[in-house]
């Protein structure tokens, strides 16, 4: 990682200042205590919750989390990700599942259509990553890229800038804005695109690559 002259500290939502080896990436992707949150989406008519599951799986010191990314109501798992994040790796990915979508057989009677319970989608297909993608180092300056390769696609992540992040929830904010792009054509990872973080919180924005606009924070909840 190239060095970088100290620069002001940002004051918005506690944004550490910027130090001499860059930010703390891993501040900006917190997973401690107990989180979920809510997004909104211009082009569609339902709220996406994001929830992490109790219980995460441990490598050493390493702590795996499990985010879940469903339609709010009815609920609809739609993917799922599982991320760490820590000042030793940075972020870092170890597998994702996307569902299959249910489609409506015209029966009334019940199923998927009627319920919307994660129970009545079936479950994708898991892509583990071993070893895992590493998204970010654990400090990065605007401009570095980490790249990395898993499942036999390429991946690349630009830390491109600190900007405003203005959500619903919260209108001062500045976040890392980063994107990550990846070689594949088909089948792309929901997690590539574009995510603006904001420390001690996560996501403010989320742009999956086939979006034509970001998911928006509604409201951040986190309890230890």
């Amino acid at each position: 990682m190239r060095n970088v002259l100290i620069a002001l500290a940002l004051t918005a939502c506690g944004t550490p200042a910027y130090q001499y080896a860059g930010y703390r990436t891993y501040e900006h992707f917190p997973l401690d205590g107990n989180r979920d949150w809510l997004y909104k989406h211009q082009d569609q008519d339902f709220l996406m919750t994001v929830e992490k599951l109790p219980d995460p799986i441990a490598q050493g010191s390493k702590r795996i989390h499990t985010l879940r990314y469903a339609v709010e109501d009815p609920y609809r798992l739609l993917y799922s990700i599982k991320w760490s994040s820590d000042s030793t790796d940075g972020v870092e990915i170890h597998g994702y599942s996307i569902e299959d979508v249910p489609t409506d057989d015209g029966d009334d009677e019940g199923g998927a259509d009627d319920t919307g319970a994660v129970g009545d989608v079936t479950g994708g297909q898991w892509v583990n990553f071993d070893p895992p993608l590493q998204i970010t180092e654990y400090q990065m300056a605007p401009g570095d890229v980490v790249q990395a390769s898993g499942a036999g696609v390429d991946y690349t992540t630009t830390f491109e800038t600190m900007e405003g992040c203005p959500n619903d929830w919260r209108d001062d904010w500045d976040c890392m804005k980063v994107v990550i792009s990846s070689s594949a054509e088909t089948d792309v990872a929901p997690f590539v695109g574009t995510w603006h973080w904001a420390t001690r919180y996560g996501a403010s924005l989320f742009q999956p690559q086939t979006d034509n606009y970001p998911w928006t924070l509604v409201r951040a909840d986190w309890t230890p």
